[in-house]
């Protein structure tokens, strides 16, 4: 049986909205870890002020965003959202999205999950934290045509701290093996 034109043009349509999501999903992650520099700063307040603005700006005016008590509450509308981006418990973050499945339900709307891998240091004491997650998310085209996340809830989340001094990353293998030899001699010392 040979496709119609009409059923080309729809399951083109549908591949389209799967790569602007997916374009939008690492746009999002790009402006989470721009907020932090290389050396494991957050950047400052105006440039991290900014940069959460843009991270906002890929959900709707009305987004949920559902992270439960510790990891930004419950929360509605992209100003809310902005404020939650700019004040986050980092210093320093890296996240993967990979394994996504995503269903495109109608020419506006998706629906779709993610695996999370995160890297990160916390703000407060410069403790490296792993994160894992599963996000279940839906996401809306805009007036414009673009399309936005309209809800992010955290299904699975679980984060741990490795047992390493503070600051346990490099940028390099030299720095890292720097970190290997000063923790090493730190331990015989402190036999």
């Amino acid at each position: 049986m040979t496709p119609t034109l009409a059923t080309l043009d729809a399951r083109l349509a549908k591949l389209e909205a799967i790569d602007a999501i997916r374009t939008l999903k690492a746009r999002y992650a790009a402006l989470a870890d721009a907020k932090y520099t290389n050396d494991y700063r957050r950047q400052p307040e105006d440039v991290m002020r900014d940069i959460a603005r843009q991270q906002a700006a890929c959900f709707t005016e009305d987004a949920v965003w559902i992270g439960g008590a510790g990891f930004g509450d419950d929360l509605t509308g992209r100003a809310r959202l902005a404020s939650w981006f700019e004040r986050s418990p980092w210093r320093f973050a890296m996240h993967y999205y990979v394994s996504e499945t995503l269903h495109v339900t109608d020419a506006n709307h998706a629906s779709g999950t993610w695996r999370l891998w995160q890297l990160a240091l916390r703000d407060d004491d410069a403790r490296a934290v792993l994160l894992g997650a599963v996000t279940e998310e839906k996401y809306a085209r805009s007036d414009d045509g673009r399309w936005l996340i309209s809800e992010m809830r955290f299904a699975q989340l679980h984060m741990m701290e490795p047992h390493a001094p503070p600051l346990p990353l490099a940028s390099d293998f030299a720095s890292l093996g720097a970190r290997r030899n000063f923790t090493a001699a730190a331990d015989v010392a402190g036999q």
